[in-house]
């Protein structure tokens, strides 16, 4: 079932992730075409991952021209404004802010249609439909990290793919379990995941590390 509050979520997650997509490209000095390809990957990454493991061959992604657009359009108008950023150097703070409320909301945002597509084809599965969002929700921010050459973040630092976990459970149990309707349900697993995300990036909250006590009790 793809309504229209999933289409909506599933434009507004392609287009922010397309985003950060572009801004990791331009920061590594990549030219035109490894920018789309970044971005292109970010955007689409999870969905397709999340689309091979339901069986939806070929995936969404690869079907409707309409994702290529959003990232092309989104590519014109970041780049054009990045211009216009790197001319005016006391607003590159503020680029860096819009990268990760960007991939915030790419989060947010995934983590709903992933979860939605579960709930829909699978309601009794609840780990399928918490996999499906955790999945499409960070998926393409890890293959954004490895093609640019860095370790994904979700390994490293910050509440992250945590922030999808609990936001995708808190969607399944408003939606399947308490039987609350499909937009308020949308709202509150996208509301969850980016508040704790953005809370994340505020407060600099980590999970927990391993730790070793000395150097040779490890390989």
């Amino acid at each position: 079932m793809q309504s229209l509050w999933w289409q909506l979520f599933d434009i507004l997650g392609t287009t922010a992730f397309a985003l950060s997509g572009t801004m990791v490209a331009v920061s590594r000095r990549m030219d035109i075409f490894g920018v789309f390809v970044l971005a292109a990957a970010t955007a689409v990454g999870g969905g397709i991952l999340r689309d091979i493991i339901i069986g939806n061959i070929p995936p969404a992604a690869l079907r409707d021209d309409l994702y290529l657009w959003i990232v092309i359009i989104t590519i014109a108008v970041t780049c054009a404004i990045i211009r216009y950023i790197t001319m005016r150097r006391d607003l590159m703070d503020r680029f860096k802010n819009v990268y990760l409320m960007s991939d915030a909301i790419g989060l947010g945002s995934f983590t709903v249609t992933g979860t939605m597509l579960g709930c829909s084809y699978y309601p009794n599965m609840w780990v399928l439909a918490v996999t499906l969002g955790v999945v499409t929700a960070i998926g393409g921010g890890v293959i954004r990290d490895v093609l640019a050459g860095q370790v994904p973040i979700i390994f490293l630092q910050d509440v992250y793919a945590s922030a999808s976990l609990i936001g995708s459970c808190m969607l399944y149990i408003t939606f399947i379990i308490l039987g609350i309707p499909a937009e308020i349900s949308c709202i509150i697993g996208f509301s969850i995941t980016l508040i704790l995300r953005v809370l994340a990036i505020h407060f600099h909250w980590n999970l927990p590390r391993v730790r070793r006590k000395r150097r040779d009790d490890i390989l």
